[in-house]
């Protein structure tokens, strides 16, 4: 994982609280393929927002998060059989471990694609599960998107990944034209699923603050940028669309 991938401890408790979920019919399907009580191992777990969802439907879960304050927010907000790293994925040797199932939420385009997938494979028990998924936000109100776009054109900045379709479809393309090309994974399945969440405008502004893009400026330049897009959305409410997009990988 990269540098950028640790600086989201800078906000941990705000993430926690404004990024966006994950559907429960994605966590049902996990949860009726693997066996109760499985183990599942769960790369760059963050604050722990898919954890709560796979521990609450009785799976036992080793969260590896490399970023510090992420993982204390993680264990203060998590109850349930968890077991918590603090290491980056490349770091991690399992100890000789072997899981029902791997899964990635919103983190696998921070690691190099087919040597992840080979330390994946190797974690993995022979009938366990790999799966990996993005939200990717698009405002339904064309005029507001548009405003938000031309926040971060002004200020000669990216729009936040989150917000960015073309870079995560590419992503996710190249996550599954490798599942399809290893021998090592019987079937690949698609995953797609849809939601979508209001947000204030105050806490969508927190919730800028949170994207890896913002973080990595510079403290005047962060400021500037979220003042600008605080001033431009006034007290209008915003509607964000999420495509949970992945892929759902058997293991041989």
């Amino acid at each position: 994982m990269t540098s950028f991938g640790r600086q989201f401890g800078l906000n941990a408790a705000t993430y926690d609280n404004v990024r966006p979920g994950y559907p429960d019919e994605l966590f049902d399907m996990l949860a009726d393929i693997l066996p109760t009580g499985a183990t599942v191992l769960e790369i760059g777990a963050g604050t722990g927002i898919a954890t709560r969802e796979l521990l609450g439907r009785g799976l036992r879960v080793l969260a590896v998060e490399p970023d510090d304050e992420m993982a204390r927010q993680l264990s203060r907000q998590t109850v349930g059989d968890l077991e918590v790293v603090i290491t980056d994925f490349e770091s991690y040797r399992g100890a000789r471990r072997s899981f029902d199932a791997v899964v990635s939420t919103q983190a696998w385009h921070w690691f190099a694609g087919a040597w992840a997938l080979r330390c994946v494979k190797r974690l993995l028990r022979h009938d366990g599960i790999f799966a990996a998924w993005w939200n990717i936000g698009t405002v339904t109100d064309d005029r507001l998107g548009r405003e938000l776009a031309a926040v971060f054109q002004e200020t000669n900045h990216r729009l936040p990944v989150l917000f960015r379709r073309p870079d995560l479809n590419e992503t996710i393309d190249e996550l599954g034209r490798l599942l399809h090309e290893d021998l090592g994974f019987s079937r690949v399945e698609p995953l797609r699923y849809l939601s979508s969440v209001q947000y204030e405008p105050w806490k969508f502004v927190a919730l800028m603050s949170t994207m890896s893009d913002v973080l990595a400026l510079e403290s005047d330049d962060r400021e500037r940028v979220l003042g600008r897009l605080s001033d431009r959305l006034g007290d209008q409410v915003l509607e964000v669309e999420y495509m949970t997009l992945g892929h759902l990988a058997f293991r041989c």
